[in-house]
């Protein structure tokens, strides 16, 4: 159905926006356009977060509007008329730099996978690029040699699942590359949660949104990466710059600036706000302001171009609405952009329980007087990624980066000086070393959560001693997610970085400091640190994931941290006589009440073994042991989801990633463990729980493996106690 003009102007006019003219916005932004292309897929309300994908409905197709107007015409691209195609559904696409092909993923049928096509825009031909047909391929983009990123559900690491993430436990995204006839596919190193909409920079790097989920960092940032899929850093989002939780479907404005959209995570049909982010420090030149001095996340600044765009997830309201996606037509200081926009509440339980959906057409839109000039908006369809049909300049391509020299088969890390740190001030000399911990998922087999921590899976790959110059280094696995923390010589950790990084066999991240202010170079002296010279901490670089995990529990040999193995044997032998679920002093207790019908239980320090079987209201406490529910704590967002009340004496005494603030632990009070275990030298001034209460002490080893519980995420799963 093609739309009538009078339905745009209905939408324009409920918008407060000026009526469009009928020749190509008399000469302006897109006077000398000629025509636009843009995706239509069937309205729908089922996309779930941000980085959710696999949303089918048949009916997708390309179109071209010519000339660029309400009352242009609209011509099919792809793919109507092709046989197979019938049920296609298309959810992106990329035009080449010539403009003779557009690369889009299309999915032919609900029952299979999203795979790439190349369209031939003179004959209207298209072919299916030869991918994994078990594999989703989406979010597909031209790079410079000939080759097309994409994001996929493939997995690079022969052998092994790919992960899911952390809430819908949906399988995660990660970045690719082909060559642009199909052959040469490769698979990029994988991040934990996703990695979604790649888009290319002028300077021929990749900037893409990742889900950084570790602990309470839960937020969508965008970090630029080479097309070789190596040197991934961080640009906008973390270090004070973010103003809302995740960033998305970014354009290149001009080098060092980029338009995104700014959204919460979830229910926003992942759409939002529209942000004019700076990448570095505003300079001038010529009476135009840049920003490609100091480009640095802590120097990163931003603009938003619609204010009453909700930040966070709740509806929007009429006439405001929200944006799924924004396109520059020029680098001015308030830029000329082609937008998607739907009126209304846009937030998916609110249209659900409505039975609606959101409805994007295609605007015309003035950053600066922030008005929409409608251009198409079919009321059955989503018109989407609207951009001029016209060839552009290809970046430089940039070549692969070198291997590390050293083990190109492994992954090098490491720090210059491990003291120059943008997150935390250490006291000279308090860093031992650093630990390097892998993350994985529920793919390998355990059940929804590792805990009620929400914290994902970890093993500790091992320590990396701190050189005499602050410098370290260590060979760790490819291809899988690692996070660092300096910890002290009591193995507790000073600074839990907040951020998962990985990288492909051969490369080399060798960085200033513990997460170094960006904007700096460290620069050894004499020109090669210590750590290089005594030669990189082997970290299993070369073990197979199934056998990276404990064959015992002592501090050199501790991988993962099963709790009802490596410590419940510690509480049977020295705690339970005590602390044994019998309410008094030693045993301190509180209460989970209803509200709304006024049921109550009350939960008493348990360090028991036993199985919890523990409900009140929707609220339920189980799966776990009592010691475990005892020290880590019930799962704080289900008390926020069952609307629970809590009194009386709660408390968490493992707090994740912070066994140095852990009651447990001080109470404990740890002894040394580096260089050498010594019992005489005690963490912190008081007493230790053992001789106040007088009970067996705990070995060094049993005192390394709580530190090491808490400082990886005080879960209650590891690999070596998965369900079988």
């Amino acid at each position: 159905m093609v739309p009538k003009l009078a339905h745009a102007l209905i939408i324009a006019l409920a918008g407060l926006v000026v009526v469009p003219s009928c020749n190509s916005d008399d000469g302006g932004a897109l006077g000398d356009v000629k025509s636009l292309v843009f995706l239509q897929r069937p309205k729908r309300n089922e996309m779930g977060d941000i980085f959710q994908y696999t949303s089918y409905r048949p009916g997708g197709r390309i179109v071209e509007l010519s000339p660029p107007t309400a009352d242009g015409k609209l011509r099919v691209l792809c793919c109507d008329n092709i046989p197979g195609f019938e049920k296609v559904d298309i959810s992106g696409y990329d035009l080449s730099f010539d403009a003779t092909q557009m690369v889009f993923a299309g999915k032919l049928d609900g029952n299979q996978h999203y795979g790439l096509f190349v369209l031939t825009l003179a004959d209207g031909k298209v072919e299916q690029l030869r991918t994994d047909p078990q594999r989703d391929y989406v979010s597909p983009i031209f790079v410079p040699g000939n080759k097309i990123m994409f994001t996929t559900t493939a997995v690079v690491e022969p052998g092994a699942p790919q992960f899911r993430d952390e809430y819908e436990r949906g399988v995660t995204l990660q970045l690719g590359i082909i060559n642009s006839d199909g052959t040469g596919e490769e698979l990029g190193p994988r991040n934990l949660s996703h990695r979604v909409f790649p888009t290319l920079l002028s300077d021929g790097r990749v900037m893409i949104t990742q889900w950084d989920h570790l602990g309470q960092m839960n937020a969508g940032h965008l970090h630029i990466i080479r097309p070789d899929m190596t040197s991934l850093r961080e640009a906008f989002g973390k270090e004070s710059t973010g103003i809302t939780n995740s960033y998305l479907k970014a354009r290149e404005i001009s080098p060092g600036r980029v338009i995104a959209i700014g959204s919460s995570r979830d229910r926003t049909i992942q759409s939002g706000t529209l942000i004019d982010i700076r990448l570095g420090k505003p300079s001038t030149k010529d009476g135009v302001v840049s920003a490609e001095t100091d480009a640095a996340e802590a120097n990163a600044s931003y603009k938003i171009y619609s204010a009453n765009v909700p930040l966070g997830r709740e509806p929007s309201s009429p006439t405001v609405g929200r944006y799924y996606d924004a396109f520059p037509l020029n680098a001015k200081e308030f830029p000329d952009l082609l937008v998607s926009w739907s009126d209304g509440t846009v937030e998916s339980e609110t249209l659900g329980a409505a039975g609606l959906s959101a409805n994007f057409g295609i605007y015309l839109y003035d950053t600066k007087a922030q008005v929409r000039k409608p251009i198409w908006d079919d009321p059955e369809m989503w018109d989407l990624f609207a951009r001029p049909l016209q060839s552009r300049t290809a970046p430089p391509e940039i070549p692969a980066a070198a291997a590390n020299g050293i083990d190109n088969a492994a992954f090098m890390i490491g720090s210059i000086n491990v003291y120059s740190s943008s997150i935390a001030k250490f006291d000279a000399g308090s860093v031992y070393g650093v630990r390097v911990m892998e993350g994985f998922s529920s793919e390998e087999g355990f059940p929804r959560n590792f805990g009620s921590t929400m914290f994902e899976g970890h093993a500790q790959l091992g320590i990396s001693k701190v050189q005499n110059d602050n410098s370290w280094l260590a060979m760790v696995p490819p291809n899988v997610p690692i996070h660092l923390q300096a910890i002290d010589k009591f193995g507790m950790s000073l600074q839990n970085e907040p951020v998962w990084f990985s990288g492909k066999p051969g490369e080399a991240s060798v960085c200033g400091g513990c997460h170094e202010p960006r904007d700096r170079s460290q620069i050894p002296n004499p020109g090669v640190t210590d750590a290089f010279v005594v030669g990189p901490t082997q970290m299993m670089p070369h073990t197979p994931r199934a056998a990276r995990q404990s064959t015992t529990y002592t501090r050199d040999g501790i991988i993962g941290v099963p709790w009802d193995l490596a410590l419940q044997p510690i509480f049977n032998d020295k705690c339970v006589s005590c602390h044994n679920g019998v309410a008094g002093p030693a045993n301190p207790s509180y209460t989970i009440t209803d509200p709304a019908t006024g049921a109550s239980a009350t939960w008493v320090f348990d360090l028991r073994g036993g199985p919890v079987n523990l409900a009140v209201g929707d609220f339920m406490m189980d799966g776990y042991s009592a010691s475990y529910l005892s020290l880590a704590g019930p799962d704080p967002e289900a008390i926020e989801r069952a609307k629970v009340m809590i009194s009386g004496n709660f408390k968490v005494y493992m707090r994740p990633t912070d066994a140095r603030g852990s009651e447990v632990i001080r109470k404990l009070n740890p002894v040394l463990q580096f260089p050498e275990q010594n019992a005489g030298v005690r963490a912190f001034a008081t007493s230790p729980h053992s001789a106040s209460a007088g009970f067996t002490e705990l070995s060094p080893n049993e005192f390394y493996r709580m530190i090491l519980a808490a400082d990886m995420g005080a879960n209650f799963y590891s690999r070596e106690n998965k369900p079988q």
